[in-house]
């Protein structure tokens, strides 16, 4: 049976059940037919295959509490025990312009359709059309998610009223997917630190709990030179974010910030001038504390996105979907955004996306790739390369600076497929 020890949990194999069963009914008879065909043979087969499933049943439920494997509603309880609740999806939103005969009100909940994806959109109250023949709302997505929806695409009628004959919308305010399972043990771990000690640690989970913050790194220069290899000045940090607001970010860097501790780029209060460039990347925030009205300026870096192109060839051995491009394209995506593997409890393999600063390398790509070919058969990749552009492409590794972070969009993603 599985067993629970100081080290863990371990259960058995089928294999090791079925031997030890098979051995165990031998030593009562030495001349017992035990034949895989033969009906206790067939017994000792069943018997092993329920044991091994109870252990496997045991072992799941014992990893279900453990926030680095548990996965679905098993690690929203473990949100929930940590005071953090997994983020579920949220709905675009548009605004919608309804046109027809004045005084015919359209109520809520009422169709609309995107022309482009026939996506389905509700009015959220009810729309009174004036007197100048027109009147105006919102209108909310059936379908949770990021869906986009720009001016011009939602006019198709969906729930024909008498009254109303026509619809258009302004840009749609788009939704957030729900989060995965690698996001949100991420925003965990950051979540429980925040109350820790050491400013690096709980500013970056201060900052990481902010509304809208996706990614966020803190580094400092602890070494005796005025500025390290990145920049950052003697005793200094360096703050990059991608995603929420600035005045959040501010006032969640001032919470945790030590005084006399200095921010790339540097900013001074007394000149009111910025001491390094800020460059395109650099954030001011004047912040007046909640509790003491203390005043004090903030400064951090905002993220900007590094466009990987990447060319790959892959041996056909045996069928292939039609859409194996695609395929191919949407995983080496998914993997830079956390998403591959979400759900699945495959150990292994770097699940955690691509993080501020971190190096891109072409070896890494084999997963997303493989993980797709898999399911096909024996096709395999011939040549994999990648670049900061199509036409220069190779196998050296791309280093973002600080402030970058590699993207991978499936249109910089060229798959060719040989016969």
């Amino acid at each position: 049976m599985a067993q629970i020890t100081d080290q863990g949990i371990t259960g058995r194999s089928l294999n090791e059940y079925l031997g030890d069963l098979k051995e165990k009914t031998l030593a009562i008879d030495p001349e017992w037919n035990i034949d895989a065909d033969s009906p206790d043979g067939q017994r000792i087969g069943i018997e092993a295959e329920m044991l091994a499933n109870l252990d496997e049943a045991v072992v799941a439920a014992y990893r279900s509490k453990d926030p680095d494997s548990a996965t679905g509603e098993a690690l929203r309880d473990i949100g929930k025990i940590s005071g953090v609740p997994i983020r579920d999806a949220t709905y675009s939103i548009a605004p919608v312009t309804l046109s027809g005969q004045s005084g015919s009100a359209i109520p809520a909940g009422s169709q609309i359709r995107s022309r482009i994806d026939n996506t389905l959109w509700l009015t959220t109250a009810s729309i009174v059309i004036g007197i100048s023949q027109t009147g105006t709302g919102f209108a909310t997505c059936s379908t949770p998610g990021r869906i986009l929806a720009s001016p011009g695409e939602l006019t198709i009628i969906g729930t024909p009223i008498g009254g109303w004959s026509s619809v258009t919308n302004g840009e749609a305010a788009p939704g957030e997917n729900a989060e995965s399972d690698e996001d949100f043990r991420i925003r965990r771990t950051n979540a429980v630190s925040r109350a820790g000690s050491n400013m690096r640690d709980n500013m970056e989970a201060n900052i990481a709990s902010v509304t809208g913050v996706t990614d966020v790194k803190v580094l400092e220069n602890s070494s005796d030179s005025p500025f390290d290899i990145d920049g950052v000045p003697y005793t200094g940090i360096a703050v990059i974010v991608n995603g929420g607001s600035d005045a959040d970010i501010g006032l969640a860097m001032y919470q945790k910030h030590n005084p006399g501790t200095p921010m790339l780029p540097r900013y001074s209060a007394k000149t009111d001038t910025w001491i390094d460039a800020p460059g395109a990347n650099g954030v001011k925030v004047d912040v007046v504390s909640p509790v003491t009205g203390n005043k004090a300026v903030m400064t951090f870096q905002r993220v900007t996105g590094l466009p990987i192109f990447v060319a790959l060839s892959v041996q056909k051995e045996g069928d292939l979907p039609s859409d194996i491009e695609d395929q191919i394209k949407a995983a080496i995506v998914a993997d830079s955004t956390r998403s591959l593997f979400n759900g699945e409890t495959t150990t292994g393999f770097n699940k955690g996306g691509y993080d501020i600063g971190e190096k891109v390398v072409p070896g890494r790509l084999y997963t997303p790739v493989n993980k797709i070919l898999g399911k096909y058969g024996d096709s395999y990749v011939t040549s994999l390369t990648i670049g900061l552009s199509a036409g220069a492409q190779g196998l050296t590794p791309i280093q973002p600076t600080i402030a970058q972070i590699a993207t991978f969009d499936a249109d910089n993603i060229a798959v060719t497929v040989i016969p």
